[in-house]
């Protein structure tokens, strides 16, 4: 079996050392002088993050000994994305330049998802029709949104318009969550510091805060405007799957649609695992949106799980539905030789 991936990062260093001095400072999660657990954590896993720069031994190995064909690669947790717009714009050009660069390295084993300046949606439009048409990127990754706002407001529809012109898709991706939700849903008392940055993070407010987004994108009606408008989401839905029918029930009694809460998910979005190879999460997206609509993610080079080339499979899923998450519906969608 042959896999092609879609949530799988790589960083330019050029763009990354012409961000530097525009980056916010990093938030430091430690407060308690007697709470050592983040910086323990960090010794122990000692992560070796170099091979996001790179697409070369490491990452063509890690992929030969997963049956991984292409890798689609979009930018790691540097994005210039949410950079004010005038340093934004030219950093989401060098950045989609030196992506097409790397992949055209093995324009076989690659593709991309550009980066795009959403803080002017205008100009982030036309980066997205410069990526793809010029540059020959399958679509844009999209991380979290800009100055705390969602992305279901006005101010990015030509984003959405040009993405469906284009009939390319966006992959939405998790980012850190503002410091007020952090305070106030995520630090205990009981519990370290470092489960604290966890539970904001990867453990769970990371996706929460994705999975609502998602939710008001279909609330507002992008997708009424943009009916062939496709999102891609990872780790499952973002919670959003396991809640389709209470959304309806609740939600969908309040707001005019021309069509349900969850048939507007089951037509415009796609899911991928990042990596989450867990048999229960699989068979509810199954059940949810069906195997036309699931495809693969490892998160390389954050997460580097064991099991990739045998999960489905060992699922119990048939051959057809196996070819279809491994690389059929990722070839039809992001129009790939």
């Amino acid at each position: 079996m042959k896999f092609i991936t879609l949530e799988e990062h790589w960083e330019s260093e050029r763009v990354n050392a012409a961000a530097k001095p525009y980056m916010p400072a990093p938030i430091n999660p430690h407060k308690n002088p007697a709470d050592h657990s983040i910086a323990e954590y960090l010794a122990k896993s000692k992560k070796d993050n170099t091979a996001i720069t790179s697409v070369g031994t490491k990452r063509l190995a890690f992929m030969d000994a997963n049956q991984i064909q292409k890798q689609i690669l979009g930018y790691g947790d540097n994005s210039p994305q949410n950079l004010d717009p005038q340093v934004a714009v030219p950093l989401a050009k060098m950045a989609n330049d030196d992506l097409a660069a790397a992949i055209a390295t093995q324009p076989d084993r690659f593709g991309g998802w550009a980066v795009l300046p959403v803080g002017d949606p205008a100009a982030a439009a036309v980066e997205l029709e410069r990526a793809v048409t010029q540059k020959g990127l399958q679509g844009a990754m999209i991380h979290g949104y800009y100055a705390g706002r969602f992305f279901d407001d006005p101010f990015y529809e030509p984003i959405f318009a040009k993405a469906e012109q284009l009939d390319v898709p966006l992959y939405f991706h998790p980012a850190v969550i503002p410091s007020a939700i952090d305070e106030h849903y995520y630090q205990g008392s009981g519990w370290s510091e470092l489960t604290a940055f966890t539970f904001a993070g990867a453990g769970w407010g990371w996706h929460e805060d994705l999975g609502v987004q998602m939710i008001r994108l279909i609330l507002a009606g992008v997708f009424d405007r943009h009916p062939n408008l496709h999102i891609i989401t990872g780790h499952w839905g973002e919670m959003v799957p396991n809640f389709l029918e209470r959304l309806d029930q609740t939600l969908g009694l309040t707001v005019k649609l021309k069509r349900s809460i969850s048939q507007t998910y089951r037509d415009n979005f796609y899911i991928t695992p990042s990596g989450m190879f867990f048999p229960a999460q699989l068979q509810l997206a199954l059940t949810e949106v069906g195997s036309d609509h699931l495809m693969y993610s490892v998160d390389y080079p954050y997460n580097q799980p064991t099991g990739a080339t045998t999960f489905l499979a060992d699922a119990g899923l048939n051959t057809s539905d196996q070819e279809k998450i491994a690389y059929g519906n990722a070839t039809k969608l992001l129009h790939l030789a």
